[in-house]
């Protein structure tokens, strides 16, 4: 149990951490880096001292390791230079850079491998999450705490998040997906987007995609310890048809949780499809009594701890999962699936009630209406063409729910996902929203029939016949436009 406390989290801090001289320590000048034992910590030293916490791979090159990647970053010669080269590469990390006299923090698209800060004193302090700050400066709860977490917003959603950059915590803030910070201004900065996306021609758009997406999953396979998750949705079924080349040397599960049964077509597809593939596939049985000690440890590991759902989840997995596998996950594909305008329509102008709304309780929520607000204004003109949206969905809610997530599950298992790519984003931004729709991504659809055709002999996320009628009834009213009427009149009765 001892070893599941702050289990793949690190920490760098100016004062010595007894706490922690288990871990893996690095001592930079005056300052000391704390790495799990769990987690891949690498060091490099060139033009730059670089230090990697978790790992990273090339999709351009599938056969570097970790080490060699951050080998090769450590030789460039002016800090401008890491996003564009930072930009193709996968993986779940944070990089810090040490220059002459200063400390860069970067971590992976998606802000997967999380980092939180604070300053103190003219000190610099950053963790995984605020708690292992708490382990070597006293930090102060803000009054927004009891407010977030006594909100009909927490009670109404089992998974309950804050937008990207804030914390609960006085002077703690959370790194935004696209920004870096240096510890000399503890002040967060955009490096990404850089440029304007192109639009691409269809066909040319699937190629580039379906091409991308196996060359990330073969660096993968190259460098981790894999195992694939398998739902009867699009993100873990595009996922598989990048597999074709590489299915007989791994293996592949589902989880069951919650209230899962056979006859959930979570569980029944992919055992159905993982027969017709001939896929070494099992059924992890998570569906069971948290212990007290477990439930103890998963609360103390991170202040947002959803013990009562991810929790529970997350012991049944520390009972079934293989430790030593990484789990292959389909998370953030959505970022590419208009998720938050899901008939792939694209608002022209966006008002702060517009992102407010698409998580039902936020706006209920101070802190969360002015982190929004802030994140807004800042964005406007500085988005280059990206979909407002979608950067917004990448960025609060990966960057945000999805993270919380990782970090959280960290305590027992390494995740991977394919996904976490701003090359891969941008392929899917340089395709028409139209082909990639949330509900039926033509441009996932086409993929699959390229890579691996045969992933479709069971259908994806069939609906029971209520929804079926809904979602008819929906496109009937959008193609009549009477769903345009039907909407301002909800949100003035709002």
């Amino acid at each position: 149990m001892n070893n599941l406390k702050y289990r793949r989290q690190f920490l760098f801090t100016p004062i010595e951490c007894r706490q922690l001289e288990a871990w893996q320590i690095e001592k930079v000048d005056n300052h000391f880096i704390y790495v799990h034992p769990d987690c891949q910590f690498e060091k490099s030293s060139g033009f730059y001292d670089l230090y990697l916490i978790g790992y990273i791979l090339n999709p351009h090159a599938p056969e570097e390791t970790s080490k060699q990647i951050l080998d090769n970053l450590s030789n460039l010669k002016d800090v401008s230079s890491f996003p564009k080269k930072l930009y193709s590469l996968a993986g779940r990390f944070v990089l810090i850079i040490k220059t002459d006299n200063d400390f860069i923090f970067f971590n992976d698209a998606c802000g997967f491998r999380t980092v939180c800060y604070t300053k103190e004193k003219d000190n610099f302090f950053a963790a995984s999450q605020p708690l292992l700050i708490n382990e070597v400066i006293s930090l102060k709860k803000i009054k927004a705490y009891e407010e977030y977490f006594n909100s009909e917003y927490v009670a109404n959603n089992i998974e309950h998040y804050l937008p990207s950059g804030v914390t609960l915590y006085e002077n703690v803030f959370h790194l935004v997906p696209n920004h870096y910070v240096k510890a000399s201004e503890s002040v967060q900065k955009r490096y990404y987007p850089f440029q304007k996306i192109k639009r691409r021609n269809y066909a040319e758009g699937v190629i580039a995609f379906s091409t991308l997406l196996k060359k990330i999953i073969l660096a993968a396979h190259n460098n981790l310890d894999l195992t694939f998750s398998l739902t009867a949705g699009w993100d873990t079924r595009i996922i598989l048809s990048g597999c074709k080349d590489i299915a007989r040397d791994i293996t592949f599960y589902t989880l069951r949780y919650r209230d899962m049964d056979d006859k959930n077509m979570d569980i029944r597809i992919p055992r159905s499809l993982s027969e017709s593939l001939n896929l070494n596939f099992d059924i992890l049985d998570c569906q069971k009594d948290i212990t007290p000690e477990f439930a103890e440890i998963y609360e103390a590991n991170s202040y947002m701890a959803h013990i009562n759902d991810w929790g529970k989840i997350a012991f049944g997995i520390s009972k079934t999962f293989p430790g030593e596998k990484v789990a292959v996950k389909g998370s953030c594909s959505e970022v590419g699936r208009c998720s938050w305008y899901p008939d792939g329509k694209h608002k022209a102008h966006l008002t702060d009630e517009d992102l407010l709304q698409v998580e039902k309780g936020w706006r209920d929520v101070a802190i969360i209406r002015e982190a929004i607000r802030k994140w807004h204004e800042l964005i406007k003109g500085n988005n280059f063409n990206y979909p407002l949206m979608d950067l917004y969905y990448w960025e609060h809610h990966m960057g945000a729910w999805q993270a919380q997530s990782q970090l959280e599950w960290d305590i027992v298992q390494e995740v991977f996902t394919p996904f976490n790519s701003r090359e891969m984003f941008d392929i899917m931004f340089s395709i028409d929203p139209l082909k990639r729709k949330y509900e039926n991504p033509a441009l996932y659809f086409d993929t699959v029939k390229y890579l691996w055709p045969e992933v479709l002999s069971e259908p994806v996320n069939p609906y029971p016949f209520k929804q079926r009628i809904r979602l008819f009834v929906y496109d009937i009213m959008s193609y009549t436009g009477l769903l345009n009427i039907y909407q301002a009149v909800k949100k003035r009765k709002n």
